[in-house]
């Protein structure tokens, strides 16, 4: 009787729960990426395994709710051509999976995983975003930001004290600075977010306007990025920040004469520091390929991709989470067992610090290919925007979402991003913002093309409203002025 009653209670939260986000899907988004953002560190300071589940949840109320919205108001669905792709990567998954004996449970999971950042975005491409949300958006994620930052100094002040709180580990020193963590529980998380920070920070300056209050944001970011001593996220943040810059519309001599000068003059001056982490980093992958899981299971990956030649190995069984805490049987058969940091249970934490071999591994080569297909085909939309665009808002949510899926292709090389917090939910969702932007500017006089769109009714003489609209770039700063 306590339990029917206990059910019925859960039941009617999650629909007072749904109904609350259906009424207000803008504001849910943002407490939904927010919950994928801090999913791990609630569960470090819980110790509760079952709160680590909160991103899995924010995403199924988004495909639930707010596809279910839409269809109550629109009578129709949203969808971009990506979906074809990974539609086709999941039937492939699906077949690999019924043919390798993978019990449904875990393929099913380990699919949905695998899948949860592109559909927390059908999820939210489903809402009617329009320009005037972005300044929105912008406003927000400074408010997010500078929390984060907040946290960032007072780990820095007493990083033993704040460790005790959201750590999961002894605080990591370099050169006898802590790495910084702030609301996150390893300091990976921090320098990939503050590498989305600045990459976000620098695009607006280039592409909206530049102040002050940007240019201190931009420089604590890259200073907290810098101290979390990730090198891997820095790199992928110098190497976005140049290549998103040479793929803006627009002059770029200024841009490579800067570059030209800039880069013999950091390599004189960080040589030695720079030739060490190349070093160390050269003989962690490739001297020492025994001792380093990532290699080990990127060469085992592909050994067992060809031996299972097109399908892979099945959903579940290689490199993911569901791989590492259902203990595939693969596992004991590659000598993993043997192997540190790659055993079962708490013996298995580098079983996940890779992504693409897992990929490759449970659906091989022909998943490979329809998987990252469908991750470019997501930009498609961020990519028109950026360059097309004429107004400076829409261009920058484009370029930030070209920069951020750079970003994260970069560290997904070393780190499973795709799937875990705190990236993947704030990529996929402004990708999906990104891609409804895109399909309601193109639907008015393919605006894209020519100029931007004022939805306003026709004047009393006939003519449009957006004839009068023309967005230049002036100085630092990009303004509207009647032509």
């Amino acid at each position: 009787m306590l339990m029917a009653g206990a059910a019925i209670a859960a039941i009617c939260v999650a629909l007072l729960f749904g109904l609350a986000l259906g009424l207000w899907p803008k504001v849910a988004v943002a407490l939904l990426v927010t919950a994928t953002v801090i999913a791990q560190t609630l569960q470090t300071m819980t110790g509760s395994s079952l709160v680590g589940y909160v991103d899995e949840v924010a995403v199924l109320a988004a495909i639930v709710v707010f596809p279910v919205r839409r269809l109550l108001i629109h009578k129709s669905l949203r969808g971009i051509h990506a979906y074809w792709f990974f539609a086709a990567y999941a039937i492939v998954g699906m077949i690999s999976a019924v043919m390798n004996s993978v019990p449904p449970n875990i393929w099913l999971l380990s699919g949905f995983l695998f899948l949860k950042g592109p559909l927390l975005l059908l999820g939210i491409l489903q809402i009617d975003w329009r320009r005037d949300d972005i300044p929105k958006i912008v406003r927000f994620s400074t408010v997010a930001l500078l929390v984060v930052l907040l946290s960032a100094l007072i780990n820095a002040m007493a990083p033993e004290a704040w460790n005790s709180i959201v750590g999961r580990q002894p605080v990591s020193y370099r050169l006898g600075i802590p790495s910084l963590t702030g609301i996150f529980d390893h300091p990976v998380g921090l320098g990939s977010t503050m590498g989305l920070a600045f990459l976000a920070i620098l695009s607006y300056r280039r592409v909206v306007e530049r102040s002050l209050v940007s240019l201190v944001l931009m420089l604590a970011t890259a200073a907290v990025g810098i101290l979390t001593f990730r090198r891997k996220s820095v790199a992928s943040v110098l190497i976005v920040a140049v290549a998103t810059r040479l793929a803006l519309p627009g002059l770029k001599a200024k841009s490579i004469l800067l570059l030209l000068l800039v880069i013999p003059i950091a390599l004189i001056v960080a040589w030695e520091p720079l030739t060490q982490v190349v070093t160390s980093t050269y003989d962690e992958y490739f001297t020492n390929i025994d001792s380093t899981a990532r290699t080990t299971m990127t060469i085992d990956s592909v050994a067992l991709a060809a031996a299972a030649f097109p399908l892979g190995v099945g959903l579940g069984r290689f490199g993911s989470a569901v791989a590492a805490s259902n203990y595939s049987p693969l596992y004991d058969e590659l000598g993993y067992t043997r192997v540190y940091g790659m055993g079962p249970g708490e013996r298995g934490g580098f079983l996940t610090d890779t992504f693409w071999p897992s990929i490759l591994a449970e659906t091989g080569f022909l998943g490979l290919l329809f998987y990252l297909i469908g991750l470019i085909m997501v930009v498609y939309p961020a990519w028109q925007l950026m360059r097309r665009s004429p107004h400076p808002y829409v261009q920058w949510i484009g370029t930030v979402v070209i920069a951020w899926m750079g970003q994260m292709l970069i560290e997904s090389i070393a780190a499973p991003v795709f799937t875990g917090p705190p990236m993947f939910g704030p990529v996929f969702a402004l990708a999906g913002v990104a891609a409804a932007i895109y399909l309601r500017e193109s639907s008015f006089g393919r605006p894209l093309h020519g100029h931007a769109v004022d939805e306003t009714p026709p004047s009393p003489d006939g003519s449009s409203p957006t004839e009068s609209v023309v967005w230049r770039a002036h100085g630092r700063r990009r303004y509207q002025e009647s032509p």
